[in-house]
């Protein structure tokens, strides 16, 4: 079976690689995937059976703030396009990746599979949010018109190694990890955005990873949500940071600062029902190979 990936070069499509070792992984080098007749180029000319989508724009709390209308229209044509020539070019197997984002999340409990489409995202990543949800209307429709298993996956928040270590720009494993590291080596003091109190979820790249290789053996078409039971407050994140950096100093909260939403949690019984063996890794071992892989290649 020829396997493409789209996004090969970021975290996610990496950590593929190792259990997708014949797949061919492309990036934005082959292909500008919002113009649609280099999509069409690429998929007529490699001609997958399979497509895993994981080609993004995409950011922290700052970047998907600041940069609303433009991951909402750089990630809708990118989506729009790859599905698209996917199914004109008789793809027969489709895996788009979703974002947490995209959900809104109930007050009273986790969110499931059937919140992806009610109710309005956060506004501060409203563009991102949208662009994954439309995603997976497009994959719906698409597996409607083909009779293709053509599906979309939602993990939680992922981190390791390849992530986008920019205490600015990544997401907050990535930018805490920064920040304690440069903490330890500058003898100074770690500085977190917002309370440490909203409560969100985190999973290793390499288990995302180890998932979507096997979710190519499974006819499925709709959303399966991917993530640990756990939900847990960014200020304990931060001191399992420190202490996977070996930091010991302060850890200071910047309630001025942006945090999102208070509460993200999110659960599927149908992941569970498919893979009732899955263990996560465990998010300390997960944090500390992280820290020393980022010290070892920053």
């Amino acid at each position: 079976m020829k396997i493409l990936v789209t996004g090969g070069t970021g975290m996610l499509g990496r950590a593929l690689t190792e259990y997708l070792p014949d797949a061919i992984f492309v990036s934005s080098r082959d292909a500008d995937l919002r113009n649609i007749s280099e999509t069409e180029y690429l998929i007529n000319k490699i001609a997958p059976q399979t497509v895993i989508h994981l080609a993004a724009e995409i950011g922290g709390v700052k970047a998907n703030m600041e940069k609303n209308l433009e991951f909402f229209e750089s990630n809708l044509l990118m989506n729009t396009n790859v599905i698209s020539s996917s199914v004109k070019h008789g793809v027969k197997r489709f895996i788009g990746v979703l974002s947490s984002c995209a959900y809104f999340i109930p007050d009273d409990r986790p969110g499931t599979e059937s919140d992806l489409h009610v109710g309005l995202p956060y506004f501060g990543n409203l563009g991102y949010a949208y662009s994954k949800r439309a995603l997976d209307i497009h994959a719906q429709i698409a597996a409607d018109k083909t009779k293709m298993p053509y599906m979309t996956v939602t993990p939680v928040t992922m981190f390791g190694p390849h992530d986008n270590f920019n205490s600015e720009t990544g997401h907050v494993v990535a930018a805490l990890i920064v920040k304690a590291v440069n903490a330890v080596e500058k003898n100074g003091t770690m500085s977190v955005w917002g309370s440490g109190k909203a409560i969100r979820q985190f999973v290793y790249v390499n288990d995302i990873a180890k998932i979507l290789a096997q979710l190519i053996e499974i006819n499925l078409t709709g959303n399966l949500i991917i993530a640990p039971d756990m939900g847990i407050e960014i200020k304990a994140l931060a001191e399992r940071i420190a202490n996977a950096a070996d930091f010991k100093g302060r850890i200071e909260f910047d309630s001025a600062k942006p945090e999102g939403v208070s509460r993200k949690v999110i659960q599927s019984k149908k992941f569970k029902e498919i893979f009732e063996d899955f263990l996560f890794t465990d998010i300390d071992k997960a944090l500390q190979e992280t820290v020393e892989w980022y010290r070892k290649n920053k």
